[in-house]
């Protein structure tokens, strides 16, 4: 499964906590990227998501 895959299948099923947190998990090993509470991991989530799709 490619990460957008990952994130799609995240998006339709927002319960799914494993697929969640390893999603999170991507995100956070990106360089730059610190989310410490859940208002900011949603708002990165977010924020990568709007980014794709515009690109």
């Amino acid at each position: 499964m490619t990460e957008q895959e990952l994130r799609e299948y995240v998006r339709r099923n927002p319960q799914d906590e494993d697929a969640f947190q390893y999603y999170l998990s991507i995100i956070r090993s990106r360089p730059g990227v610190l989310c410490t509470t859940d208002e900011e991991i949603e708002a990165e989530l977010q924020k990568r998501i709007n980014q794709q799709s515009q690109g």
